[in-house]
């Protein structure tokens, strides 16, 4: 495993911008998402339609949105675009040269109930770059006292991406990381050798030290960073959901299956559909989760 701590020149952090309430949010949280990690901010407004690609509409939302986000990135730089094409191919190649990207969970147009919208839905399954994705509700980011980055770990290909992210957010934001590890199935090895008298305390212990190992060189390359761990049996999302119902960032990861794949775990799809505060989606390397 390669922990990376280092000092690189930072990729910008990218914010999807619509003119909504939500988007302009969105571009609030990626300001001070930026500050934090010292990373540029550009705003990017995506559109099919003429009049946005002449500036009529989206320009003077730009630059208003920008004008406004000035003094909370200084003295970073901020930069916008109007660009043509569905948002999600924008945003999806803005991905590749970005840090992270911030939208809202249902832009201009966007019906309730669901929470999430189908744009955000998509670029998180698609990304190439972790996607953060701000609730449409107008209630969850005025939660007081919000602290901590809670990580979903599976311990399945890709952990090191998610917990790079998830370490380098708590270091970055001055908060404790609460990784959480669900189980629900016991694996094959075990119930061949328990058979019918699965010792469930034994299961369970597994399932801990599964977590401690995952996390062991992490918390040494992060030793600021406090780490607390919550093993759960039962679904992921609903140990997540809970988790991270306080939480500053709820971060969990996709497993892609294409560079262009919009399809959606059952377990992201369910974590952005009732999260009630930001959800980091972290693009991990193919394969199939446990």
């Amino acid at each position: 495993m390669t922990v990376q701590n280092g000092n690189a020149a930072p990729r910008p952090v990218v914010a999807g911008i619509d003119g909504s309430e939500i988007s302009v949010r969105a571009g609030r949280f990626a300001a001070d998402t930026a500050r934090l990690c010292g990373a540029p901010l550009r705003l990017v407004h995506a559109s099919l339609d003429v009049a946005d690609l002449l500036g009529t509409r989206a320009g003077p939302t730009l630059r208003s949105v920008a004008s406004s986000l000035m003094a909370t990135c200084a003295p970073m730089r901020v930069d916008w675009s109007v660009e043509q094409g569905d948002p999600v191919d924008v945003l999806r190649a803005a991905s590749t040269g970005a840090q992270l990207v911030v939208v809202g969970g249902q832009g201009a147009g966007g019906r309730k109930p669901p929470r999430v919208g189908s744009t955000a839905a998509d670029l998180a399954a698609s990304a190439r770059s972790p996607v953060i994705v701000l609730p449409d509700n107008t209630t969850s980011l005025v939660v007081r006292g919000r602290r901590s980055v809670v990580v979903g770990v599976d311990g399945g290909p890709g952990t090191d991406a998610l917990l790079a992210f998830a370490f380098r957010e708590a270091a970055n934001r001055h908060t404790d990381l609460v990784a959480v590890h669900a189980w629900r199935a016991v694996s094959p090895a075990r119930l061949e050798s328990d058979g019918p008298a699965i010792d469930w305390a034994a299961v369970s212990a597994d399932e801990e030290k599964l977590l401690t190992d995952t996390l062991e060189s992490w918390q040494q390359a992060w030793p600021t960073v406090d780490v607390r761990e919550v093993v759960a049996r039962g679904k992921p999302a609903n140990s997540l959901l809970a988790a991270g119902m306080t939480a500053e960032l709820l971060v969990i990861g996709h497993r892609q299956r294409g560079p262009f794949s919009s399809r959606r775990s059952t377990t992201t799809h369910a974590v952005l559909r009732r999260a009630t505060g930001p959800v980091a989606v972290v693009p991990l390397e193919s394969g199939r989760s446990r």
